[in-house]
């Protein structure tokens, strides 16, 4: 397994070189790019400019690991407005796009959101058909698309084998789940989800969480890793257990308020544990 941490981690204020030069020096193998979410790579990006951001990763010594996105928050597949479920697919398709730009193999969508407005039957048929539009791209291009579970939020998919139903639904091979350990608290546990799910995973996001705490940013349920409750021996024995040897992408939440370069160096070590099994 490979280690990796989003470019919006990068503290403010910093450029994307010295960002880069933090994440290499800290031990990670590659960096995730978050379209929409940091100055340097937005849906207005050129190609130009994108495959610039490839070369300075490059001369980093590091790889792009994965292209995420925020976006899908806003623009959600489940949308009862055809503009916003149209640029939910645009989203899409421009991360295929860049992947192919930055030499990654994977990108991450956020699903459907159910809400008092959304309701349920409609979200799911709008999102299977959403991510269908965009699948037949990823085919050709050979990029995965990780679609996260994050049923705290979404209050959707809320199981493992709900979640299979779906990917069986999209019915393509490049449609997968790109995991998140700590998303599952509510209704679940990591690990269960890696041993179901198995194959169909196409990254992981490494997080801690604090089960029976509120939801909202300020109060959130994610910790440091090794400090919160889930069960890291188990979670690392379903990753063996399915044969995962993918990437781990750390995404330390809440983001430490002094002394922000060492939150890099601190995850990296924790990670490290993971990987050998020493927990």
């Amino acid at each position: 397994m490979k280690k990796s941490i989003g470019d919006n981690m990068i503290p403010k204020g910093w450029s994307f070189e010295q960002g880069l030069e933090l994440i290499k020096k800290a031990g990670f193998d590659g960096v995730d790019l978050w379209i929409g979410e940091v100055p340097w790579f937005q849906m207005e990006t050129t190609d130009t400019a994108v495959f610039q951001l490839r070369r300075a990763v490059e001369n980093a010594g590091l790889v792009v690991s994965n292209v995420s996105n925020s976006l899908h928050w806003k623009y959600p597949f489940s949308s009862p407005d055809p503009k916003t479920r149209e640029y939910a697919v645009r989203i899409t398709v421009r991360e295929i796009e860049t992947a192919v730009l930055l030499g990654c193999e994977a990108i991450l969508i956020v699903p459907g959101l159910v809400t008092r407005d959304i309701l349920y039957t409609d979200a799911y048929k709008r999102t299977v058909e959403g991510v269908q539009q965009a699948a037949p791209l990823a085919a050709r291009a050979k990029i995965k698309i990780g679609c996260e579970p994050n049923t705290c939020y979404q209050q959707f998919l809320l199981s493992p084998r709900e979640f299979s139903g779906f990917l069986d639904d999209v019915g393509s091979p490049y449609v997968g789940a790109h995991l998140d350990t700590a998303n599952a608290h509510d209704l679940g546990y990591a690990e269960q989800w890696i041993e179901i799910l198995g194959p169909r995973i196409t990254q992981v996001h490494m997080r801690d969480t604090v089960f029976k705490r509120g939801h909202c940013d300020e109060d959130t349920t994610a910790i440091a890793l090794f400090l919160g409750d889930n069960n890291w021996p188990a979670i690392r024995a379903a990753m063996k257990k399915v044969e995962y040897d993918g990437w781990l992408v750390a995404e330390p939440i809440p983001r430490y308020h002094c002394a922000r370069d060492q939150q890099f160096y601190d995850v990296s070590v924790s990670l490290d544990r993971f990987i050998s099994g020493r927990l």
